[in-house]
């Protein structure tokens, strides 16, 4: 579907090879991969059309784990402030760092997931989100030709069964890779 300006098929410049619809070169891999969202430093590897529901697992469940640490470490952290008799200074000050790292940790890993989220919803990636915001095209997000609604986007990318939407099993994707399904009101 996606073509170049001209009109001919996309050719990636470093790879010399066609390039599918939503693939992108990866300069720090350098390869193209398939429905790049990015290159994430913490894997070092591509976030794509493969792993991506592996990533997104890792996002829900770190923000989890974070959130579970701060509230259970929370009466510890209140100890440490208001009875200063049960800790000495050192001791104080390593809970209440902690816990005010465990909680920004908390609210960063929190907004990553969300955004994620919505790009979920929208069945945009992350490379396409920057390039369409940029573009300044407001009617491009009402009209975006691979947003089949949300909860057919949460099953193309999670899986159909939702049980098993965090659980960090291979769904069966539809398809390669290569092509997409279309919004039928897409023209």
């Amino acid at each position: 579907m996606e073509k170049k300006k001209e009109g001919g098929t996309r050719v990636c410049h470093w790879c010399f090879k066609e390039k599918p619809d939503r693939a992108h070169h990866c300069s720090q891999c350098n390869r193209c991969v398939l429905k790049m969202d990015h290159h994430c430093p913490w894997v070092a590897n591509c976030i794509g059309f493969y792993n991506y529901k592996f990533f997104i697992c890792v996002l829900f469940n770190c923000s989890a784990v974070t959130w579970m640490i701060v509230l259970t470490s929370y009466p510890l952290m209140r100890m440490a402030l208001h009875h200063p008799e049960y800790f000495d200074f050192a001791s104080a000050f390593y809970v209440v760092t902690s816990y005010i790292l465990a909680l920004v940790l908390a609210v960063l890993l929190t907004a990553f997931f969300g955004f994620h989220c919505y790009l979920i919803s929208c069945q945009y990636t992350t490379i396409e989100f920057c390039e369409k915001r940029r573009g300044g095209n407001d009617s491009f997000h009402a009209k975006y030709p691979y947003n089949l609604g949300i909860c057919e986007n949460l099953r193309m990318i999670l899986g159909g069964n939702p049980l098993l939407w965090f659980i960090p099993i291979r769904p069966n994707y539809e398809g390669a890779g290569l092509a997409f399904r279309l919004n039928p009101s897409f023209n």
